[in-house]
């Protein structure tokens, strides 16, 4: 489902918007803090998310449904992943040091084009992260253009 390139393109500090769903249908709308290739074949990741994220954590314990954007800042290239969201556990030291790579690296490409300094960009960082384990079931090109919500073949 991962191939090399897609895999690195989704652990890159791309700008990260998960969106879930409550049992009752109410949508929600938060951002991921890094994401890990678990499993390229299976098409299982590791997401980040804001430990405070009360209603995010909930909807992902009541249905599971997700959808992770990630999108490259510099140019906007954006994939889509669909699926499943499971195990929320604390964040790892491992995944804390992921978090941080992830923050730097979308902090600088932020930086670099729209001229908002990273340090005035901190305060958007979660105190305390949390992780699941999401088995992505299909994945959409949604870069803007004309190709937006093409379904990308899962072998790349």
């Amino acid at each position: 489902m991962f191939p090399p390139e897609t895999v690195a393109f989704v652990e890159a500090g791309s700008a990260e918007i998960v969106a879930t769903v409550a049992a009752d249908g109410t949508p929600r709308a938060s951002r991921g803090w890094g994401i890990t290739v678990l499993d390229r074949e299976a098409g299982r990741i590791r997401l980040l998310l804001d430990a405070g994220e009360a209603a995010t954590l909930a909807n992902v314990e009541a249905t599971g449904a997700i959808a992770i954007t990630a999108t490259d800042v510099p140019t906007l290239r954006s994939l889509q992943m669909k699926g499943m969201a499971s195990s929320i556990e604390p964040a790892t030291e491992h995944d804390l040091d992921r978090s941080a790579q992830y923050t730097f690296e979308f902090f600088r490409d932020v930086e670099a084009t729209d001229r908002i300094p990273g340090h005035k960009m901190r305060r958007i960082v979660p105190q305390a992260l949390v992780a699941c384990t999401v088995d992505v079931q299909e994945l959409f090109d949604q870069t803007p253009g004309p190709s937006a919500g093409t379904r990308v073949d899962r072998d790349g």
